[in-house]
């Protein structure tokens, strides 16, 4: 068989060969040497980053949240140090298998348990730190053991457990000799006043971010600079053997105190609520209280609203709103209970627009004035309508006011007056002075969302006609209440805030004792411009106030204080439809030198009048008759309104009825005697409840007083004398609110009561009736 000869490579080949292969280990090392470079040069963060993730563990610590404070230093919203309870999955998988026992084999020598015996003590560990975490947390089972077994290094449990309950958790795992589970600070933020200036204060999510009201504009301030705990870890995720901790400080939070007064608030939520029950407020109502010299906002506040600690969740008492979810399932359940809840949120005073109405005559007077197109001494006379171009424009009262002065236009509201000094003013006037009263722009208040008024881009006679008596076009109820502030106080506008300091307080208790504060900032007053003089303002205050003492606003009357005001009742859309109303009122006082003003609107009453007069004028005096007092505005009291004020009932129990009889008399007290004993052995009312001087006292010598409790009857719509009467026959008193007896009119009526008729009080019991004009007309 022939041998195949083979070719040795020669000289050449071999040099050819080496060559190439120092090529392709050349470009070989240069492919390592780029990647070498690209990751230690180029993307050295990346890599270096991805290192330390693997290689450490990084914890972050929750910084408390700032409070928030009234002006009083109470504190409204605080934040709670809590605990957040998370598990290393890794840590407790490698603890569960080395929690496997060792077994004893036939001869008597220990073994390593087997795979399946470390796996199976490695479930067993599992679900025994599940079952306790479910036990002590309240949590389902298979979702805890669930997170346990995912193959990470970190898994939230739970956030903001109470540090009772997790101390006692940490403990029972210790000594169940348990590992994996840690604990870490956390906050949780609790409102102690649950409803109280919800849509103000807002609220934060479950991360600590604010998401409404103060708690979104000021978020930066209050929520601080998180810390961090960085350890080494080994490849598993568990704790290196050696130390190796960094340590970075969390910074809390700074804590903001506003202008809102905790009484004055009260105060305006309490008769908001009361008027959105009584007039069964369709839409809801709002109102605020402001400093008009600072525009400081003491109180501001929308009904319905929401409680602060559960936000999420429509009250039980707005049985209306929680009607609208009947017959509803499934996503259209969903996204009706989302829209009420969103209703809820809304902050009516600044992030709603409306038709102002009559209030807003306040500004055709007042700009008119100041540009001397009118004068104090001119005279208007009102025929029940006007035409404008081809449009018959009627007033509200219908037959006309006839002749009036210029002061008197405001207390009539007459709308053909306020479209014939318009026309006089002007279109460009007009425009110049609601831009210069800030109906263009935003008041610049310090909350979220604040809603801008909506004008005409071009302005027609008819346009103007409509405009003067705030029809038309729309602005929101702070813009409104920033235009009436501006007029009285002198001519000033004022930017309104929230907020008054952001301070730093120096302890660990939430309140004011005991604490160094360190104010870092102080929001000061701003007086954008003065858009009208003092002479001006002058004469705007002495007519608003002739509005109350004799006009449209007669309802909120006060007795001891000089209040003014104007009335206003709003159309929407469709302007045919007129249960779609909304009644407003502005008052303020007192009026020789104004210091506060009150707007309350009511939107969409059910009601059968639905005029401000009649609605927001007597809930604004309510307010103002529990502020007034309460921030120092001392009363001055007329002859007529010293007669009609208060007397406390002595106690007479036990007295000689000869003794009791005069210290009556002294006082000025009416009394009848009922039982032929000489000793008075009880009395009605009890000592120290206050009556006014029509009311007589009851005085027992011998006989029993009524025990058995009576049912309040329902006085609304009668006269005074008839309201009285009914009272009596139930053995009750009257306290008399509102339209003080010497001004009132066939047309004063009761309008509201409380207790409610129908409630059960004792015999003797003081029910408060206030009484207001019967106002039938659209003011």
């Amino acid at each position: 068989m022939a041998q195949r000869r083979v070719n040795k490579p020669n000289k050449s080949m071999r040099k050819r060969l080496s060559g190439l292969i120092l090529l392709v280990a050349v470009a070989g090392f240069a492919v390592v040497g780029l990647k070498l470079f690209y990751m230690q040069i180029v993307t050295t963060n990346f890599y270096q980053s991805k290192a330390a993730e693997n290689q450490t563990k990084d914890l972050i610590i929750t910084p408390a949240r700032g409070t928030i404070y009234d002006r009083n230093m109470t504190p409204l919203a605080v934040s709670a140090t809590t605990q957040e309870i998370s598990v290393d999955p890794s840590v407790i998988r490698d603890r569960g298998q080395k929690s496997a026992p060792k077994k004893e084999t036939a001869d008597g020598k220990e073994r390593e348990p087997t795979s399946a015996e470390k796996t199976a003590a490695m479930e067993a560990y599992q679900k025994k730190i599940a079952a306790l975490l479910a036990d002590k947390l309240q949590l389902d089972f298979d979702e805890t053991l669930e997170k346990i077994q995912r193959n990470v290094s970190y898994v939230r449990i739970a956030r903001r457990v109470d540090t009772d309950i997790a101390d006692e958790l940490m403990q029972e795992l210790d000594e169940k000799k348990l590992n994996g589970v840690y604990t870490t600070a956390d906050s949780k933020r609790y409102y102690h006043y649950g409803t109280f200036a919800s849509q103000v204060l807002g609220f934060t999510n479950d991360d600590g971010e604010g998401l409404y009201g103060i708690e979104l504009q000021y978020n930066d301030v209050l929520k601080g600079i998180a810390g961090r705990v960085v350890k080494a870890t080994n490849a598993l995720g568990s704790d290196m053997p050696y130390d190796y901790e960094k340590y970075v400080e969390e910074q809390d939070g700074d804590s903001v105190v506003l202008s809102i007064d905790n009484g004055v608030e009260h105060y305006l939520e309490k008769h908001l609520e009361e008027a959105r029950a009584d007039y069964q407020a369709k839409k809801g109502v709002c109102g605020i209280v402001m400093d008009i010299k600072t525009g400081e906002i003491l109180a501001m506040s929308t009904k319905p609203d929401f409680n602060l600690n559960d936000p999420r969740t429509i009250p039980e008492e707005y049985t209306s709103l929680l009607a609208e979810l009947n017959n509803l399932s499934g996503d259209a359940y969903s996204q009706k209970y989302s829209e009420i809840l969103l209703r809820l949120w809304r902050n009516k005073s600044i992030n709603d627009t409306y038709e102002p109405g009559s209030t807003f005559k306040v500004f055709t007077v007042s700009s008119s004035l100041e540009t001397g197109v009118v004068k104090d001494s001119d005279t208007f006379v009102c025929g029940g309508s006007k035409v404008v171009k081809d449009r018959t424009i009627k007033c509200w009262k219908t037959t006309g006011h006839g002749a009036q002065s210029l002061g008197e236009t405001l207390e009539n509201s007459c709308n053909v007056a306020m479209m014939n000094i318009s026309a006089m003013l002007g279109t460009d006037m007009f425009r110049k002075f609601f831009s210069a009263y800030g109906m263009m722009e935003k008041t610049g208040i310090d909350l979220p969302g604040e809603a801008t008024g909506i004008f005409f881009d071009e302005m027609g006679e008819v346009d103007l006609a409509t405009a003067s008596f705030g029809q038309n076009f729309q602005v929101t109820p702070l813009q409104e209440l920033c235009m009436v502030a501006a007029a009285c106080n002198g001519g000033n506008l004022v930017t309104p805030h929230i907020a008054k300091e952001i301070v730093d307080l120096q302890g660990d208790d939430t309140s004011k004792e005991g604490q160094q504060i360190i104010v870092k900032q102080t929001i000061e007053p701003e007086v954008k411009r003065q858009v009208i003089s003092r002479e001006t303002s002058d004469l705007i205050r002495g007519y608003l106030q002739h509005v109350v003492s004799r006009g449209t606003g007669l309802n909120a009357y006060v007795a001891g204080y000089r209040i003014g005001g104007k009335t206003a009742t709003s159309q929407k859309q469709p302007k045919s439809d007129n249960s779609l109303r909304i009644a407003s009122f502005i008052g303020v006082a007192p009026m020789d030198d104004p210091q506060y003003a009150v707007l309350v609107m009511i939107d969409e009453p059910q009601s059968s009048i639905k005029g401000g007069g009649a609605l927001a004028a007597p809930v604004v005096g309510r307010i103002f008759e529990d502020i007034l007092p309460y921030l120092g505005v001392e009363a001055v009291y007329s002859e007529d309104e010293t007669d009609r004020q208060e007397i406390p009932v002595p106690v007479l129990t036990g007295k000689s009825l000869e003794d009791a009889e005069a210290k009556l008399e002294e006082l000025g007290l009416k009394y009848r005697v009922s039982g032929d004993g000489e000793k008075v052995t009880d009395q009605m009312p009890v000592g120290g409840i206050a009556l006014q001087p029509d009311n007589r006292v009851v005085l027992y010598c011998g006989e029993r007083k009524p025990q058995d409790k009576v049912e309040v009857p329902n006085v609304s719509g009668m006269s005074l004398a008839e309201a009285r009467a009914q009272l009596a026959d139930y053995r009750l008193y009257m306290k008399q609110n509102g339209i003080a007896d010497w001004r009132m009119t066939s047309a004063s009526v009761a309008l509201t009561q409380s207790p409610a008729a129908g409630s059960k009080v004792a015999p003797g019991s003081v029910i408060t009736v206030a009484f207001g004009s019967r106002v039938t007309s659209q003011e």
